[in-house]
Order: structure tokens, then C-alpha cells, then sequence
């Protein structure tokens, strides 16, 4: 089995076996997740030494919807996306002229592109899908330009208990109907989700040569907003 085939299974294990409602939850929250408040912060904070001509880089790129929106958003710029879920790419965008997906492994990627080429990356909800996380930072670094900027968005380490009061509201955790199987489904998201505290990531980025520019924790400190620059 090729290292690809087997990131793709795990990245199926990791959706709960049902690429279809992945696919489904992923596009239908596009939005929410993209807002005005979004876009306000990658334009102060990712943009800010993008010139006309350079690349932009999504890893992960789902069904291609960041991809689509940077290339509408900056007509001048090469834009790619990195995606190895099939299920992502059954039926994909159309996108303009300037954009494109590249079929890849985010454990160790080896996609053509141009080092020192990027000036924005984008690695959204990836990094605690990672074992680990080290060779796409690498990557990340080498295709960068001097001043490049990458962007981390990502569930970060979070106490038990808050993790499963959100999933069992009251009394749901001890009922018997609670079924070994869900228990089981909800303990390994558990570990896959709180793989990495905020400071871990930051210490994987800055041990590479990338200097932090904005860290900030959302949503209750679940979620990390991560900007650093090569």
C-alpha cells in the first residue's frame, strides 16, 4: 500500500468511514466559517507582503472553496490547493484560469511547486489530522517567499470534560442508552482532537525558522489562530 493510500484511510477513519457527509459538512459550513471577521483577519494578517504575481497555497483543500475564493480574490496570484480525499474530489469546483488542485500527502508532500514561490498558506482544521505535522510546515517553509506567510486555524488541547459536556448535554455521558460504539467514536476524536496544544504548534513552526506574527485562541480557547512568517 502507498503512503498515499494509507493517509487516505486514515483520513476517512478520521471522518467517521462517511466521506459523503464529510464532504456535505465541510461545504455546507464554508460560509460560517468564512466570514467578514475571517477575511478581515487574513487581509490584515496573512496578506500583508503579497505582491501581484505571487502563489497562494491551501493545504486541505476539501472540495476547492478557499482555492476558488483566492483565485477570485487575487486574480494575479497562482492558486493551488492540496487535497487526498477522494470523496473531496468526486465532483470539484470549477475553477478559474489561475487555480488548480494538486492530489498530494500532507504528511510528506511532494508537490511541484516552486520553492520561494508562495506568499500566503493556508493549512485549516489540518494540523490535529496529522500524526505528524513536521514535513508540511517543512514544505510550507521551502515554498514560501522571504516575508510569506503561513496560516494555522485548528482545534487545539482542551480539557475532557469540556469535550464531552458538549457532546453529552446533562446526564447523556452515564445513560444507558449511550452505546459502547458511540463512547468509543467520541474517546478517539478525543485524542485526535486535543493532539496538540497551541504552544506545541507554535514550537514546531519557530523550531523550522518561522517567526510568529499573530497567536490568538478562539471559540473558549478550543480553536488556535496561528500567523508566523518565513
Amino acid at each position: 500500500m502507498s503512503d498515499l493510500s494509507k493517509t487516505q484511510e486514515q483520513i476517512l477513519r478520521h471522518h467517521g468511514g462517511d466521506g459523503a457527509f464529510a464532504r456535505q459538512r465541510i461545504t455546507e459550513t464554508y460560509e460560517r466559517r468564512h466570514d467578514d471577521e475571517f477575511w478581515h483577519f487574513w487581509q490584515e494578517k496573512v496578506a500583508k507582503n503579497y505582491q501581484a504575481g505571487d502563489g497562494i497555497l491551501d493545504m486541505g483543500a476539501g472540495i476547492g472553496q478557499f482555492v476558488q475564493d483566492c483565485a477570485q480574490r487575487y486574480p494575479d496570484a497562482q492558486v493551488y490547493g492540496i487535497e487526498a480525499a477522494p470523496y473531496m474530489l468526486e465532483e470539484p469546483l470549477a475553477l478559474p484560469q489561475n487555480a488548480e488542485i494538486l492530489i498530494d500527502d500532507l504528511n510528506d508532500p511532494k508537490s511541484n511547486i516552486a520553492e520561494n514561490s508562495l506568499s500566503m498558506v493556508m493549512a485549516n482544521m489540518v494540523v490535529h489530522e496529522l500524526v505528524q505535522p513536521i514535513k508540511m510546515f517543512r514544505a510550507a517553509y521551502q515554498w514560501l517567499k522571504p516575508g510569506g506567510r503561513l496560516c494555522i486555524i485548528d482545534l487545539v488541547r482542551q480539557p475532557l470534560s469540556d469535550y464531552l459536556e458538549r457532546r453529552y448535554p446533562g446526564t447523556a455521558l452515564w445513560d444507558e442508552e449511550t452505546t459502547v460504539e458511540d463512547l468509543e467514536d467520541a474517546f478517539e476524536h478525543f485524542l485526535e482532537h486535543n493532539r496538540y496544544h497551541a504552544d506545541d504548534i507554535e514550537f514546531m513552526l519557530t523550531a523550522g525558522g518561522f517567526k510568529v506574527i499573530e497567536k490568538s485562541l478562539q471559540r473558549n480557547g478550543r480553536f488556535v489562530w496561528l500567523v508566523v512568517e518565513k
